[in-house]
């Protein structure tokens, strides 16, 4: 198989594509023949020593594909069958060939059938973590106000998009640049800001009340700022460190004090600890995309040959949706 492989982290990295044995089919496994694999912001944070995964390593953590075998003990799939998967626990999305848990998979025939494998790539991931965001983690109730970070990006994007399904009231995101914001167009946000003066912002359009729910996949000073715009018995949800940045320091008094709270919801975590939650939000998110609730912004698909590429691409903070490789 080929296989697009991290050899070195850091500013020296080293990524190339290579011709690798296929993986085993192992007792309660599926191996998928990949047509598409996602590209997100923790391929980079990965490939930058992010976690200090041993070398060498395979990045990606969604795919869409075919069942190309089926393991000892694993029911309810069949060979060449069209599926997603989540590989977040075995990672190596960035192949021709993986392997996945079936919890982790979504069959694309039956009530998903004609979402396409595209949109399933571009959506697996952060759609599942929008759900679980949105639905469990900050429970956002009708006419609550939510402000997103990163609002153009793959996960931001979906959920807000989620949170205007769920009823939200005031829908705000921040971006990086005016650039950004001013390109952006559609009915997800109400506005939005850039993200070095979004706190005044919020407070002013909330008449100085701020919001019951923020969501944070950027990280860095963006962190504590969120927090300062929260209502009491708000939720400040964390959701990633794109910006790469040091970790910020939360005084657990302001948090009793200011009556907020600060969740956090890393999801491959969460899929080791209940992958059938996890994947269950995942089935759930895609079927609220194949009856047209949800939209996969595909920003560009590239060759697996140009792995690279995309994730300096996404590196440059100039995309707006979901990059995909097509395998």
């Amino acid at each position: 198989m080929q296989a697009f492989v991290v050899e070195q982290t850091g500013d020296q990295r080293i990524m190339r594509l290579q011709e690798r044995p296929n993986p085993e089919v192992l007792p309660g496994k599926l191996t998928i023949d990949v047509v598409y694999a996602g590209v997100g912001m923790i391929d980079s944070l990965l490939s930058r020593g992010y976690l200090g995964l041993p070398m060498p390593f395979v990045p990606g953590l969604e795919v869409s594909g075919y069942v190309r075998a089926i393991g000892e003990g694993v029911e309810g799939f069949k060979i060449g069958q069209p599926v997603v998967a989540l590989t977040l626990t075995e990672l190596g999305g960035y192949a021709s060939v993986v392997t996945a848990q079936p919890e982790l998979t979504v069959p694309l025939d039956g009530p998903l059938e004609g979402l396409g494998m595209d949109r399933a790539a571009a959506l697996a991931v952060n759609a599942a973590t929008a759900y679980l965001a949105v639905k469990r983690v900050a429970q956002v109730e009708p006419g609550q106000h939510v402000l997103v970070h990163g609002a153009l990006g793959g996960l931001g994007n979906l959920v807000g998009q989620v949170a205007r399904r769920e009823g939200a009231g005031l829908v705000l995101g921040t971006v990086g640049s005016a650039a950004k914001r001013d390109a952006a167009s559609g009915e997800i946000y109400d506005k939005l800001l850039l993200r070095g003066e979004f706190a005044e912002e919020t407070l002013r359009l909330t008449g100085g009340k701020g919001v019951h729910h923020v969501f944070d996949p950027v990280g860095g000073v963006t962190r504590t700022r969120s927090f300062e715009t929260l209502q009491p018995l708000g939720r400040l949800v964390l959701l990633g460190n794109a910006s790469d940045e040091a970790d910020t320091e939360l005084r657990l008094n302001e948090a009793w004090l200011g009556n907020r709270a600060a969740l956090g919801l890393n999801i491959g975590a969460y899929a080791a600890f209940a992958p059938n939650a996890v994947g269950e939000a995942m089935y759930q998110a895609l079927a609220m995309a194949a009856r047209g609730e949800l939209e996969a912004d595909i920003y560009g698909v590239y060759p697996i040959a140009e792995a690279e590429r995309a994730i300096r691409l996404l590196e440059q903070g100039g995309t707006t949706g979901k990059l995909l490789l097509r395998v």
